[in-house]
């Protein structure tokens, strides 16, 4: 798992050589773009989110397809493996409502379903694992449909950012690894771009290390979870609370992160802060990513834990195959 996570650079550069990709011409514009996916494969959908707030972008994460979607909006579907189910059914959905389709995959179901506007990634890895390759054909997609610029240049030069950090990344990983060995971590992003940072964590967290972690948002906490943290008083000693300190939040929500370590001081066992590297938001989201990817790898072998299977996953799957 290792080597995986410390691939991602080299997925991107690999997505890169394989643009543009093979998509159908066409003069319609697009007011809307939906991306479909679960888990490893769906987070890439959460991404582009985050880094095209500009755009009206819905992330699927359910068997149905919302209504307000139209033949305005263009979907793409993710599944890694091309056999997820919600996935599929979101699939068929949008083909009877005649919704223009892309789909990412490594193969299965899904790949032998799209007749066109269909892009084949490397297969062999957990879909976790297969960040860079299933997100880097998105902003690609935005651009040929005229939604977006052209990220070639941006995406060229995030690779040689994060092979550049990798070396610095992995000791600050081993380091924040030791501080969560059993303990419950909270993590707290400071704006909508790193909420997604802390959504990679906590299934990073859940799938490497096999271990729960909570999220949550500000300003959201700050209206209702603040009144409960540190709650039940046992917890106290059994969790890390962490800030992912966005550089370019809006500067309340900074303010609210700094009032609210004031009122938490002395609480847990750990209070982390952690702020991204990067000159923009792109640089400074993978490094992140990059970063608690390999937290939970570490975690994973300091509490001698295989990082690699899934079997409560692998397990849901087998009963729901019986029907």
């Amino acid at each position: 798992m290792r080597d995986i996570i410390r691939a991602l650079p080299d997925q991107i550069a690999y997505a890169l050589e394989h643009a543009p990709y093979r998509l159908s011409p066409t003069t319609k514009r697009f007011r809307k773009v939906l991306v479909c996916g679960m888990g490893g494969s769906g987070i890439s959908g959460n991404l582009l989110q985050a880094l095209y707030p500009s755009l009206d972008i819905t992330v699927n994460k359910d068997y149905i397809v919302p209504q307000f979607i139209d033949r305005e909006t263009l979907a793409v579907i993710i599944s890694y493996s091309g056999n997820t189910e919600e996935t599929l059914s979101n699939y068929q959905q949008l083909a009877k409502r005649r919704i223009e389709r892309i789909v990412i995959t490594s193969g299965g179901k899904l790949i032998r379903q799209a007749k066109r506007n269909k892009i084949l990634v490397p297969g062999g890895l957990p879909p976790r694992g297969a960040l860079g390759h299933l997100f880097t054909p998105l902003p690609f997609i935005l651009h040929h449909y005229r939604l977006a610029k052209n990220p070639a240049k941006e995406l060229s030069t995030l690779v040689r950012f994060l092979k550049d950090q990798t070396r610095m990344i992995e000791p600050r990983a081993k380091k924040l690894a030791r501080m969560f060995t059993n303990k419950l971590p909270i993590i707290y992003a400071s704006s909508l771009s790193h909420f997604v940072i802390a959504q990679r964590w906590q299934c990073q967290f859940n799938e490497n290390a096999k271990t729960i972690a909570h999220i949550n948002i500000i300003p959201e906490m700050n209206h209702n979870e603040i009144v409960g943290l540190g709650k039940p008083l046992l917890l106290h000693p059994h969790t890390a609370l962490v800030f992912l300190d966005d550089p370019a939040a809006h500067p309340r929500n900074r303010r609210r992160m700094k009032v609210v370590k004031q009122i938490v001081k002395g609480m847990f066992s750990r209070i982390i802060e952690v702020k991204p590297h990067g000159a923009n938001v792109l640089q400074r989201t993978f490094w992140a990513i990059m970063l608690g990817d390999l937290v939970s790898y570490h975690l994973a072998v300091l509490t001698n834990v295989d990082p690699m299977p899934v079997r409560r996953i692998d397990y849901l799957k087998e009963q729901l195959r019986k029907k």
